[in-house]
């Protein structure tokens, strides 16, 4: 694969139309945690915070159902793609108000862009002018995205970056998969995503790290997509590296951060006890 040959995140339709599908379960999910765990703000009045929101899949249904959302990805094309998907909800939204006469809906539309070009350890000095300090009461990161930092140094970057926007008593939901290095085994997924003509198929092959030397905590993810769209057939292959953690790796980096671990939840906002290999949402607050 050469530089400039497409890679999954510099297609954000595909992105989306491959993700798109259980977006509202998994919001109303974010909506139970939310509830839970920021008990002095009322859910409609709270300032959600997605980092990384990639097409803004989550930012658009919440958006729908009036939260106050802000998201950031590095990726350009991705925030451009989510703003004008964002955009098209709400403006659908506000026009059902108003054939309703709905006064709250209009005047909880916001005016401004929702998704903002940043990136994951310095976002609260570049976004000052939209993220304030101490502003956010829920922000969440899901389904190991995190996991695409290199290093202890930039997660612990992000987290004071998270510590910084954080309010007294806001929480950060975040979705980790601890890795078993040894005993994990190398794995396959299929998922399959349509819309109208166009549709997509990734077969994405996991390969765990061992643990040892230099690079052993990586874990190679080797994607194939397949789009097919009325006329035309893509293939598209690239590969990237997830760091992992085991649980004693985790728990000694959190012991280094501004944030604490309340507790893990699964997707629906209930608790569990979470073990290596698993995936689990931690639930971090600012010590």
């Amino acid at each position: 694969m050469t530089d400039d040959a497409p890679t999954f995140y510099s297609l954000p339709e595909v992105y989306d139309i491959l993700h798109a599908a259980g977006t509202a379960q998994e919001v109303s999910g974010l909506e139970r945690i939310a509830r839970r765990f920021v008990q002095s703000v009322p859910l409609a009045e709270q300032t959600w915070l997605e980092p990384a929101c990639g097409s803004g899949r989550y930012l658009r249904v919440a958006a729908g159902r009036g939260r106050k959302v802000i998201g950031f990805d590095i990726s350009p094309g991705m925030v451009e793609y989510a703003n004008r998907s964002i955009e098209a909800r709400l403006a659908r939204r506000s026009s059902t108000a108003r054939r309703s006469n709905n006064a709250a809906t209009l005047a909880s539309t916001p005016s401004s862009p929702v998704a903002h070009v940043a990136d994951l350890t310095t976002f609260a000095r570049t976004m000052g002018r939209v993220i304030r300090p101490g502003s956010v009461d829920f922000a969440f990161n899901l389904i190991n995205t995190i996991r695409h930092l290199p290093s202890d140094r930039a997660m612990l970057d992000h987290f004071e970056q998270m510590a910084k926007i954080l309010k007294p008593g806001g929480v950060y939901a975040l979705g980790l998969s601890l890795s078993s290095y040894g005993f994990e085994i190398s794995s396959e997924d299929i998922w399959i995503g349509q819309r109208g003509r166009c549709e997509v198929r990734q077969v994405v092959q996991y390969l765990p790290g061992t643990g040892e030397g230099r690079g052993g905590r990586m874990e190679r993810v080797i994607s194939h997509l397949t789009v097919t769209r009325e006329r035309s057939v893509d293939e598209i292959d690239f590969t990237y590296d997830l760091r992992g953690y085991d649980h004693a790796q985790w728990t000694r980096l959190i012991a280094r951060s501004p944030l604490k671990v309340l507790g893990t939840v699964r997707e629906d906002g209930s608790s569990f006890k979470v073990s290596e290999p698993g995936y689990a949402i931690f639930m971090l607050r600012t010590r």
